[in-house]
């Protein structure tokens, strides 16, 4: 017996020295809520000395402000296991469980035991960890908009800070459903710009429906428009079909030209804008729509609607972003960057390798291009294919450009000068590149049609160089 007592009390001893050095918190009540045992760990983590709890009831540590809430009490009344997350008087936070021991006789509760575990640093590594996804994920957002701005830069073939300023606004206004409205003379590049915004967006892989608003005929728009059913009107296929801003659905929609719409469809339009659905022609049935709106005009959209050709409210729908592209002839450092990125172009196309000469894309540079990147474009592919070499020279510009260049340059020159100053400006002009370009003044009269000693005469009146006096 006497070993027996002795091996009991190593044992109660052992538990003891266990539940003290045990590293999380232990709290035991009985079945009433009574403190029982309390050991250091709790103490260190929730900062309440043993004599402070001890013997006291859980629900009067509550009503006293010791603890603010209470597991065992919780278990006692749910009579099962209980999980809370605390914040401590001392600022930690734990993680709470109290698990039951029921009595075999009659099955009430004989004690609690609270287990309590410190996880303030789990909790501010997870915080830490939030913050560090969010800071990267805001610093993978940048580079994918700088990606974004490069590859868009590059098909922009620009240099201009006017240009890279819209594009970056352009790149942000992507991330959101926004309507966007976007003004610049013909030929700037609107439509590039429009398909821009949609490729850098979260639409992307959805339709890109261009619509023209000035291309289409009044009486065919609003059927191109919204659809219609079966039979709707004379000439009506006999299924229907499905309208352009249906088919977008999901995508987005480039209404190009808009200042050209009819105020009927403006009013259709500000429908569908505002209610975010439309109705097929002959239908009563209304088609729930989710689309993106990127409109474009060269027209003043202030002037249209002071004169009562654009509605206001439609306006203002359409304008909750907008940005105007200017014109070529305001940003002159794009144009050699312009030629060099058509010419790449068109030698990828042809498999050719030709380029401009310095001279002849410094020769364009004068140039007013009241058509702007479109006609650069046709201007460059007309010299392209015109050349008989590799290296594109002035004189394979077209005509008009190069008369219009040398007009500009005449006129400049011309200043404070007489007539018959500026007529012999003129005839210099016209004979020096002549003889430059045929090397003789027999097929330089040849090809201006007038005879070879007038060419001559006019050569030596005008102090040009006689190159061959054939």
């Amino acid at each position: 017996m006497e070993r027996l007592k002795q091996h009991i009390k190593k044992f109660a001893k052992d538990l003891g020295a266990i539940i003290e050095n045990t590293y999380d918190g232990l709290y035991i009540t009985d079945g009433n809520a009574n403190t029982l045992m309390v050991n250091q760990a709790y103490e260190r983590i929730a900062g309440i000395k043993r004599s402070e709890v001890l013997g006291k009831n859980m629900r009067d540590l509550v009503a006293s402000g010791i603890i603010d809430r209470s597991v065992s009490v919780e278990v006692i009344d749910k009579k099962k296991t209980v999980t809370i997350m605390q914040e401590l008087r001392n600022g930690k936070k734990v993680l709470v469980t109290g698990s039951p021991v029921f009595n075999e006789d009659d099955g009430s509760i004989a004690l609690v035991v609270t287990n309590v575990r410190d996880i303030t640093e789990l909790i501010e590594l997870k915080d830490k960890l939030h913050e560090r996804t969010l800071e990267a994920n805001r610093y993978l957002a940048e580079l994918d908009k700088m990606k974004i701005l490069q590859q868009q830069k590059t098909k922009f073939a620009t240099k201009s800070k006017k240009i890279l300023e819209i594009l970056e606004l352009a790149i942000k206004a992507s991330q959101f459903d926004s309507n966007i409205l976007i003004m610049g003379e013909s030929g700037v590049g609107k439509g590039l710009m429009a398909k821009l915004i949609h490729e850098s967006s979260n639409r992307k892989e959805q339709p890109f429906v261009v619509i023209n608003c000035a291309g289409i005929p009044e009486d065919l728009f609003e059927s191109e428009l919204f659809g219609y059913e079966p039979g709707a009107f004379s000439g009506a296929s006999s299924k229907g079909k499905k309208g352009l801003l249906e088919v977008a659905d999901k995508g987005t929609v480039f209404l190009d030209e808009i200042g050209d719409m009819s105020l009927r469809l403006q009013s259709k339009l500000l429908r569908v804008i505002e209610e975010k659905e439309m109705t097929r022609l002959g239908s009563t049935k209304t088609v729930k729509l989710n689309i993106r709106i990127i409109s474009a005009t060269n027209q003043n959209m202030t002037d249209l609607i002071e004169h009562k050709k654009f509605r206001q409210d439609l306006y203002f729908r359409l304008n909750t972003i907008s940005f105007i592209i200017p014109p070529l002839r305001e940003r002159t450092e794009d144009i050699i960057p312009l030629i060099q990125y058509f010419t790449e172009r068109l030698n990828e196309r042809y498999h050719m390798e030709k380029h401009f000469s310095s001279q002849a894309m410094q020769f364009l540079i004068p140039y007013a291009f009241p058509g702007n990147v479109r006609e650069l474009s046709g201007i460059v592919e007309q010299a392209f294919l015109v050349s008989n070499n590799d290296r594109i020279e002035v004189e394979d510009l077209p005509f008009q450009v190069r008369g219009a260049v040398d007009s500009q340059h005449i006129f400049i020159d011309s200043e404070n000068k007489s007539y018959n100053e500026i007529v012999n400006l003129m005839e210099y002009k016209v004979l020096k590149n002549a003889i430059e370009k045929y090397g003789s003044t027999h097929k330089v009269a040849k090809k201006l049609k007038i005879s070879q000693s007038t060419i001559v005469r006019k050569m030596k009146k005008l102090n040009i160089k006689q190159f061959d006096a054939d």
